[in-house]
């Protein structure tokens, strides 16, 4: 094999002189079929594409999964373990926009009744409540309490949230 090749190597201009006879290519590609390198290829196209298949229907399956469950049980999760009453007043006035547009399809009546009982529950700022603690609590407990108001409002307003369904 390495005696064909250097004389390949060597004679390359006597190969690229000449043109290739008549029909050169069509006998090339019946020895190519009778060789089965060419339903090698098919196989591996048609490999290809059934992987490609079922890869876009279990893509396809994980996604109508994610949409079949109820879009507000991600709100349902705490998000702000350990964290500030800031966070609860923001997961807060995200849910109470959520519960408007959810129940923009309800009875005009049971409409108003949501937005009137979420609208007594929220808030005008994160520090509300700590503007009306006394003055002798602590830093620590100022923000425990805090803390815990919110989270009781933010679990509140799941509670309305759910009623928008």
């Amino acid at each position: 094999m390495d005696e064909l090749r250097s004389f390949i190597k060597d004679n390359r201009e006597l190969f690229e002189k000449e043109a290739l006879p008549q029909g050169h290519q069509t006998r090339f590609e019946e020895r190519l079929a009778k060789s089965g390198l060419k339903k090698n290829r098919n196989r591996v196209k048609y490999l290809v594409y059934t992987s490609v298949a079922a890869l876009l229907l279990v893509v396809l399956s994980i996604g109508i999964r994610f949409l079949k469950e109820e879009p507000l049980a991600g709100l349902f999760a705490d998000p702000c373990v350990g964290e500030a009453s800031d966070c609860y007043y923001n997961q807060i006035r995200k849910i109470s926009s959520q519960i408007e547009y959810d129940s923009r399809n309800l009875p005009e009546f049971k409409r108003q009744e949501i937005l009137m009982n979420m609208q007594s529950l929220i808030p005008d700022s994160s520090h509300e409540f700590s503007d009306m603690l006394p003055g002798g609590i602590s830093d620590k407990e100022a923000k425990r309490l805090n803390k815990e108001y919110y989270k009781q409002l933010y679990q509140g307003m799941i509670q309305i949230a759910s009623l928008t369904k």
